[in-house]
């Protein structure tokens, strides 16, 4: 069965939450890598003939259209990952707005086809900031792909469903949530998909859950971002702790992922949920 392949296209210096985060007025300045790792991660995925869905920044969008372009014109889904790269549930609901509008933007400039998907910086939606599912609906969002069943640093809603599924939203609207896919290992939920989780984790022990996974008929969602990709990217002063999920393993990064790509099937989201035929596109018009 296919699996769920997904990218948030930020650059190394969009860390969550650290002190050290430079202002977004100087990102300009910096050093910008982002393009670079999104061309090796699509060279590798040209190699083994796979598709994702790639929830770009709004930032990168409006600095490196070309980017984008190039993402889409191999075949990759584009979603939004916002613009600023906030955590939700640090910002007021008419905050929140104004930064999925501008990342929509920004992308719907450059794309060619509709912006059906959004992603929200260290999954944080979380039950505080349910609001946040009415305003995606409302700027026209077919789905959301935000939440992380279980307990984590950022973000994290421990109890909700691990299924993909139709939420109704606190004003009654509908949307897609498409979570993250944990595995219950030893009456505990554990997640080896994503971020450090897939950077730490052995990799037979990856294989073992996606097999796991897919035997009960369930996709695996794998999510990483172009800076894992890249071991000699500069790195930010945070705390030990932060460093070290933050900068695990990342020599492990590429062969990890090729060989996960090789061996099982991954496509993007709206692959999967069929979204441009003509019953789902039409229910998200």
């Amino acid at each position: 069965m296919d699996n769920i392949l997904t990218i948030d296209v930020e650059d190394w210096f969009h860390i969550l939450d650290i002190p050290s985060l430079p202002p977004l007025k100087t990102w300009v300045k910096l050093e910008s890598r982002v393009v670079s790792n999104t061309i090796f991660i699509l060279d590798l995925l040209d190699k083994y003939k796979t598709k994702g869905t790639f929830f770009v920044l709004g930032w990168v969008a409006e600095h490196f259209p070309d980017l984008v372009r190039e993402i889409e014109k191999r075949g990759h889904e584009i979603g939004s990952h916002g613009y600023s790269h906030e955590l939700i549930y640090n910002l007021t609901p008419d905050r929140f707005r104004r930064d999925v509008s501008l990342s929509l933007e920004h992308l719907s400039r450059i794309t060619s086809r509709p912006i059906l998907g959004y992603r929200a910086p260290g999954f944080s939606i979380v039950p505080e900031t349910l609001y946040a599912l009415d305003i995606l609906v409302e700027l026209g969002f077919y789905y959301d792909a935000s939440i992380f069943p279980m307990k984590r640093n950022h973000g994290g809603f421990p109890g909700f469903s691990e299924a993909e599924n139709w939420m109704t939203t606190p004003r009654g609207n509908r949307i897609l949530e498409i979570p993250v896919t944990p595995i219950n290992w030893l009456g505990k939920k554990i997640y080896l998909f994503g971020g450090g989780y897939f950077r730490l984790a052995p990799y037979l022990l990856i294989e073992q859950a996606i097999t796991y996974l897919n035997a009960r008929g369930k996709p695996a969602l794998v999510y990483l971002h172009p800076r894992e990709f890249d071991v000699n990217h500069p790195r930010l002063t945070m705390s030990l702790a932060r460093s070290f999920t933050t900068y695990v393993n990342l020599k492990q990064t590429r062969s990890k992922f090729e060989h996960a790509i090789a061996q099982f099937r991954f496509s993007s989201i709206e692959t999967i949920w069929n979204l441009f035929s003509s019953d789902s596109y039409l229910i998200a018009s």
